[in-house]
């Protein structure tokens, strides 16, 4: 997180807090903290500094190609920067980049918030012998997890929403016949249930993905995507959840909660997931917008305001407020600063 601070020469001094291995700016794994005199601040100073910076004018100053390569596309993502060509950057005006990335950060650190009590929990119950709390029953394999999961179906009144990590019950779940994938989604009374999935990228690489997440959607599921998730988790609206993640020896791992507090907490989690996520469909073949609207997208992405956009492109907000909307329903999104976020996801800027 790039804070105010003075300009400052980027560091290359080893020391037992920060080894050479896992120095930034080096090759190898990036330091994750938010020191404010580390490398991901030296290099944000150098964005807004000049109009425009490119890869080899950074690597001249003592950056590493590689680092400012893989940070400056952290940036991008993160609407803090633009990529003007190949190799080149320039910064979001800090006075619109910086507050919509704090709001970010907030949110999510809201959500973790809200979750601790009942990961902790969790993590209580796995230890020893002992047997798990009442509301929470341990689930050991792909078969009891699949049994727990269709009792939360079955249980559910008229919702299901969840996330879908790559762990080892997702794959077995792709690798199961092709009739229980095309298996209306109703509950034990035959009501047919809205379900919500959003699910991690590395599943669309599944050997069967292609016939699969279609056959899934035809049978009224609705998908949306993120690169990482931390679990899997189905959640009814009935207060009933299930949990799946590997364990230590990539075995499939479980937890079939019924405990209020936990069931809240994973549920907001979840609806956190599918707001951030990206709609996207098998066989998308990407899509072109106009300089302009691209140009729209991008500022909403950084938090702007239609006065802003309207002032920054000489044109009307009147017509920043139609475009908007237009892009808006081009891109599914419910909000303003999604319609950016989803439109980044999606490769459209």
């Amino acid at each position: 997180m790039p804070p105010t601070s003075s300009k400052r020469t980027p560091s290359r001094t080893t020391s037992a807090a920060h080894p050479a291995s896992g120095a930034p700016g080096v090759s190898g794994a990036p330091r994750v903290d938010f020191d404010p005199a580390d490398d991901h601040t030296a290099l944000y100073l150098a964005l807004v500094e000049a109009p425009s910076v490119t890869r080899d004018e950074l690597v001249v100053r003592g950056f590493d190609a590689e680092y400012v390569e893989r940070v400056m596309d952290s940036f991008v993502h993160r609407g803090l920067a633009r990529q003007s060509a190949v190799g080149a950057w320039e910064a979001t005006p800090p006075d619109i980049a910086l507050p919509a990335f704090a709001s970010r950060l907030e949110e999510y650190a809201s959500t973790i918030r809200a979750s601790t009590a009942a990961i902790t929990r969790t993590y209580a119950s796995r230890l020893g012998d002992k047997p798990a709390p009442s509301g929470y029953d341990r689930l050991a394999g792909e078969e009891e997890i699949g049994a727990a999961s269709q009792q939360v179906m079955a249980l559910a009144s008229q919702r299901v929403i969840g996330v879908r990590k790559n762990t080892a019950y997702t794959r077995y779940l792709f690798d199961r016949p092709m009739d229980i994938h095309r298996k209306p989604l109703r509950n034990e009374r035959g009501v047919a249930l809205e379900v919500r999935l959003t699910l991690e990228t590395a599943t669309l690489r599944y050997p069967r993905a292609a016939e699969v997440l279609p056959a899934h959607l035809r049978s009224g599921e609705q998908h949306r995507y993120l690169p990482f998730l931390p679990f899997s988790a189905l959640v009814n609206d009935r207060g009933m959840a299930v949990v799946d993640i590997d364990g230590p020896n990539g075995e499939a791992l479980g937890l079939l909660i019924s405990t209020p507090e936990a069931t809240l907490a994973i549920d907001n989690a979840v609806q956190w997931a599918w707001r951030q996520a990206s709609p996207w469909q098998i066989g998308d073949t990407g899509h072109t917008l106009e300089p302009r609207d691209r140009r729209v997208l991008e500022l909403l992405a950084a938090g702007a305001t239609d006065s802003t956009i309207a002032r920054r492109l000489g044109v009307s907000q009147r017509t920043v407020e139609r475009r908007v909307r237009d892009l808006m329903q081009r891109v599914g999104a419910e909000t303003r600063f999604q319609a950016g976020v989803l439109a980044a996801k999606s490769g459209l800027i």
